[in-house]
């Protein structure tokens, strides 16, 4: 294989416009939401873009010049494109987490990386339990609870599994920092040499961050997949876990998938209905918040450079907006502002 390969192709131009309205302001709300079969999928697919040809022009460049990236930015996006060798993918995350250790997404990818069941285990993941290291170092998160709270299950320790839901559910925040890696993809692509329409660039760095597997929050739909078959204890440490995902997690994937665990978990009766509306309520504002994009998506093709340049400018003032803060953050913000 030609490793210029190994760094995936964007999506086609319909694909990389659609995600020009997702990655900008819901970008993992409207990935999942597709994922789960919503109304979203059901809308007739764009037109194709008019930046088609620019944004291959673009693309070609990005790939040469993550072959040979040695910055940590640079080697993170590299191996977040590239889905045709585990073990180099594992080394360049290594690689961005060493150089900078501060960073929560480095930090965090490299571990959802290490989960992968790659036997044997790349030397940068069986050296280090970079799951643990996570946990440790982001102490407020709940996120990392939770996968640890899977792998206790996957390894048949429900007293562990238990424990790391019940931490989970007293953190006062859920993050998988994807938020700051749609930012980062926009900073790399906006800094590429030559003279390509910004909304060219806008269109590359959607359609790469339609490459995102929302890893964490597959983890926690997978959680208490027999609850209603458990002890008290373990169902109530599912549903409380649940809830708390729900109601304070960054992103719409992660809320909408805590609030699957708690609907599947909750008694039935009074508590299961709570459940279930809350599930409703996230989706419907999940579904509010991507479809706030659509303007700033059709003003990409448009005619006039002013007005490209001005949706340009909104995008990459909302993928700010949601790094800092938070995708729902800033969706609650900009609906305010609306």
């Amino acid at each position: 294989m030609n490793p210029r390969d190994a760094i995936v192709r964007p999506r086609s131009a319909r694909a990389a416009t659609a995600w020009a309205i997702g990655v900008a302001l819901a970008a993992v709300a409207a990935l999942a939401a597709a994922q789960q079969g919503s109304r979203l999928t059901d809308t007739p697919p764009p037109a194709a873009s008019r930046w088609q040809s620019e944004v291959a022009q673009l693309d070609d460049s990005m790939r040469a010049h993550l072959l040979v990236a040695t910055d940590p930015r640079g080697s993170w996006l590299a191996a977040k494109l590239d889905n045709g060798d585990p073990d180099a993918q594992v080394r360049r995350f290594a690689s961005a987490r060493v150089a900078r250790p501060d960073s929560k997404l480095f930090l965090a990818t490299l571990a959802m990386a290490c989960m992968a069941p790659l036997q044997p285990l790349p030397d940068e993941c069986d050296a280090v339990d970079r799951l643990a290291d996570w946990a440790t170092r982001d102490v407020d998160n709940g996120v990392p609870m939770l996968l640890l709270a899977n792998r206790s299950r996957q390894r048949n320790n429900p007293t562990a599994m238990v424990a790391y839901l019940e931490e989970a559910a007293r953190r006062p925040r859920f993050d998988d920092y994807w938020n700051q890696g749609a930012l980062v993809i926009w900073e790399e692509v906006r800094a590429l040499p030559g003279a390509a329409d910004p909304a060219a660039r806008a269109e590359l760095a959607a359609s790469y961050g339609a490459a995102y597997e929302p890893y964490a929050a597959r983890v926690i739909e997978s959680l208490c997949r027999d609850a209603q078959k458990a002890a008290e204890a373990v169902r109530a440490a599912c549903v409380n876990a649940g809830m708390a995902a729900a109601q304070r997690a960054a992103t719409w994937s992660l809320r909408s998938a805590g609030a699957r665990l708690a609907e599947r978990s909750a008694a039935a009766g009074p508590a299961q209905d709570s459940a279930r509306q809350q599930l409703a309520d996230v989706q419907r504002q999940s579904y509010g918040c991507a479809a706030s994009g659509n303007a700033v998506g059709a003003a990409l093709q448009a005619a006039d450079p002013a007005a490209r340049g001005r949706a340009v400018a909104q995008w990459e003032a909302r993928l700010a907006q949601e790094a800092r803060d938070g995708e729902v953050a800033a969706c609650v913000v900009g609906a305010r502002k609306g």
